[in-house]
């Protein structure tokens, strides 16, 4: 199934995510935890395709992981901490990914 992304859906989320008191550490794991829960449903190597001026998403439902192993979040975490990521872009990455995550599991329930 397609996701269609809508960015201001995204940055509202994004927004509402950085009013909440959490640490640096705590929203990479988040980022993570979302990543890993997307990545299975998801075409390798490609997030987004371009249709038109619509960014859309190719995601699998049956393929979605409600809850990723802990050590595998650990490990991805991990990742994501030597990249140093800004707070505003683990904001918008984990809102991204939440969004595309609750699209394709209610489209799958």
């Amino acid at each position: 199934m397609f996701i269609s992304v809508d960015e201001d859906r995204v940055r509202e989320l994004a927004e509402s995510l950085s009013k909440e008191q959490k640490s640096w550490d705590d929203w990479v794991w988040l980022f993570a935890e979302a990543e890993l829960r997307l990545r299975p449903a998801c075409e390798v190597g490609v997030f987004y395709s371009e249709w038109g001026d619509t960014r859309q998403i190719e995601v699998n439902p049956d393929l979605l992981v409600a809850q990723p192993p802990e050590r595998d979040i650990r490990e991805l975490a991990g990742e994501i901490s030597k990249l140093r990521p800004w707070f505003q872009d683990l904001h918008w990455f984990i809102a991204e990914r939440r969004i595309i995550y609750d699209s394709a599991k209610g489209a799958a329930e």
